[in-house]
């Protein structure tokens, strides 16, 4: 790659100020056009590491893969132009090549592929600087060799077999997962005085353990900012603890029965079911069961869910968004009541009659390969945190309950017919518990029973909350949700035919 500076740069070794100057360049660029009123700049860089586990003692091999590396960075540019043709915005990207050549050819395919977009109002606009953040990164996260990941997968892999071995299990023992490390640069520009950029990095370990001749699996899970706070042996620990913990489940009757949330099941009704309601481009279509409800009630009061965009270690926390705003708190549900939406800045002014002072802080570029400068911003959420008024413990949470059904997981969440109705399925896998006399009692067979409900229906009928929140990593690894068990008054389980 070839900057005025007339260097070669290569793929591996690009740092923050290469994309900064990139993104200097192609501003310096555009300004020369007079055919474009306004224009948005978007460089990125992104480099993953990802080691895989495979063990399995019925089939022996090599159970720590060779570390694979990959890295993508490129250019992305968005234009508006205003002709007799009318208002039109353009987007077009180059990957790989940063170089003024590059974002000229990028220029030119977006000024081509502008179409008219009547609706689209103006970029952000610069604001007022404030106190730049701590990192949200450590210098040992940026470090970071394939031998050290290889090592981090290792003592995931370990923390799983000494578990089971001190259960008695040495044969007949399946492991698979992956432990993956992420680091990008991102730099966005536009022609109305933004022109900044951030640094992150984050771990993640996913473990699954399966006890084949138990019929019974558990996972285990672990993300961190910082190599001081990853728990690679924890997230084996976990999921060799959860698939013994399954063992002997049963495939229980169908009905309605109260249910207890894990952590990690309330993350995925939030994440999967939830969230597609609460975003405002999902409002815009009216497809969302939430359109007419701001400033309602739609929750039980015990519930306050908040969308956290800057929270130092937690690993979906950015300094910026996707359109280079500061990020910040984005309120939804405050005591049961809507307060807000997620949104990026066209959304928020596109609908600012119907919501105004929205403050739109969900305008990200998330890809595969982290924020992507091929990726124009969408709305996504950060870090959702779930609270609830007068927690409890979650033996105090079972005991209030009596009898019921523990979901330890859910799994394929699925949105029926119009989203505007909020109807939704989702397959409970473990571990999963029968709630008796206020206790988890037997387990359940993985995958024998579906929730079937509504989300407004989850909502209002939450009952209780535990004092002792969770963070679990969404399937794209971009976000995070936050979240305690939560006791909900009924749901409706159907039997899985296996």
């Amino acid at each position: 790659m070839h900057h005025q500076r007339s260097t070669s740069v290569s793929n591996a070794s690009l740092d923050f100020q290469d994309l900064r100057l990139s993104v200097s360049i192609a501003l310096d660029i555009i300004a020369e056009d007079p055919t474009i009123s306004e224009a948005e700049v978007c460089a990125s860089w992104c480099e993953q590491q990802i080691v895989r586990i495979q063990h399995d003692t019925d089939h022996p091999g090599e159970a720590i893969q060779a570390p694979q590396l990959s890295t993508t960075c490129g250019v992305g540019l968005t234009v508006i132009l205003e002709d007799r043709d009318g208002r039109r915005l353009g987007f077009a990207s180059e990957p790989e090549d940063l170089s003024p050549d590059g974002i000229a050819q990028a220029l030119e395919q977006a000024k081509s592929a502008a179409e008219v977009h009547s609706a689209f109002g103006t970029l952000p606009h610069s604001v007022a600087t404030t106190p730049a953040p701590p990192a949200l990164y450590d210098a040992a996260t940026l470090a970071l060799q394939p031998a050290d990941m290889t090592g981090l997968a290792t003592e995931a892999l370990n923390g799983a077999l000494a578990t089971l071995q001190d259960a008695g299990y040495v044969t007949h023992l399946h492991v698979r997962g992956q432990v993956r490390s992420r680091k990008e640069h991102l730099v966005i520009g536009n022609t109305h005085g933004i022109l900044t950029g951030e640094t992150t990095a984050a771990l993640s370990a996913a473990l699954l353990v399966r006890l084949p001749h138990e019929h019974s699996q558990g996972s285990g899970y672990s993300t961190a900012t910082h190599v001081q706070d990853f728990a690679a042996y924890d997230a084996g620990v976990d999921a060799a603890r959860q698939a013994l913990e399954a063992r002997g489940g049963i495939r229980p009757a169908a009905g309605d029965y109260a249910v207890v949330f894990s952590p990690r099941a309330m993350a995925a009704f939030l994440h999967d079911a939830l969230v597609p309601g609460l975003s405002l481009d999902t409002v815009a279509t009216n497809a969302s069961p939430f359109a007419t409800a701001y400033g309602q009630d739609i929750a039980s009061p015990l519930v306050t869910l908040r969308d956290e965009g800057y929270q130092p270690g937690m690993a979906g926390s950015h300094a910026i968004t996707g359109e280079g705003l500061p990020s910040g708190t984005t309120p939804l549900i405050e005591r049961g009541r809507l307060v807000g939406f997620l949104a990026d800045t066209y959304h928020t002014q596109a609908l600012a009659t119907h919501f105004p002072g929205l403050p739109g802080q969900n305008g990200m570029r998330y890809a595969f390969h982290g924020q992507s400068f091929a990726m124009r911003p969408g709305i996504f959420p950060t870090n959702l945190c779930l609270t609830g008024t007068d927690p409890m413990t979650l033996d105090t949470l079972l005991a209030s309950v009596g009898e019921g059904i523990y979901i330890g997981d859910l799994w394929n969440t699925f949105l029926h017919g119009p989203r505007l109705k909020g109807d939704f399925s989702s397959t409970v896998i473990g571990p999963s518990f029968q709630i008796s006399q206020g206790r988890l009692a037997q387990p359940l067979l993985p995958g024998s029973l579906s929730l079937h409900g509504n989300v407004r229906d989850v909502l209002r009928e939450i009952m209780g909350v535990a004092d002792t929140l969770q963070a679990t990593a969404s399937p794209t690894l971009q976000s995070i949700v936050l979240t305690p068990a939560v006791w909900c008054r009924r749901g409706h389980f159907v039997s899985v035919v296996s």
